[in-house]
C-alpha cells in the first residue's frame, strides 16, 4: 500500500470520526500483513503516468501504479478504478453506507 493511500485513509477517518479514531485505524492497518511503500520520485512519476493515461485522481493513481508494478490485485470499493479496464485485477469491496 502506498504511503499516499495510507494518508488518504487517515484524512478520511479524521474528517469523519476525529483524530483518536483515525490514529486507531492507522494503527490497526499497520498491524495487518500489508507492506507500505514510500512515495519516491520514481513512484510519483509512475503515478502521474497512470493518472494521465486513465484519468484517475492522483492518490488513486498511486494505488493503481503500485498494483501494476507488483502485478498485484487492487482492493477497493471506488468505482473510479473501472477506468483501468483489464489492466489491473481488482477485488471489489462493497462500499460502506
Amino acid at each position: 500500500m502506498s504511503a499516499v493511500n495510507l494518508g488518504e485513509v487517515y484524512a478520511l477517518v479524521l474528517r469523519e470520526h476525529g483524530v483518536d479514531r483515525a490514529k486507531t485505524i492507522i494503527g490497526g492497518l499497520r498491524q495487518l500483513p500489508i507492506g507500505f511503500v514510500d512515495a519516491t520520485v520514481q513512484h510519483c512519476c509512475r503515478a502521474a503516468e497512470v493518472k494521465f493515461k486513465h484519468r484517475l485522481a492522483y492518490a488513486d493513481a498511486f494505488a493503481a501504479a503500485l498494483a501494476i508494478e507488483n502485478k498485484a490485485t487492487l482492493v477497493t470499493s471506488d468505482s473510479d478504478f473501472r477506468r483501468l479496464g483489464h489492466n489491473v485485477p481488482i477485488l471489489w469491496l462493497k462500499p460502506q453506507t
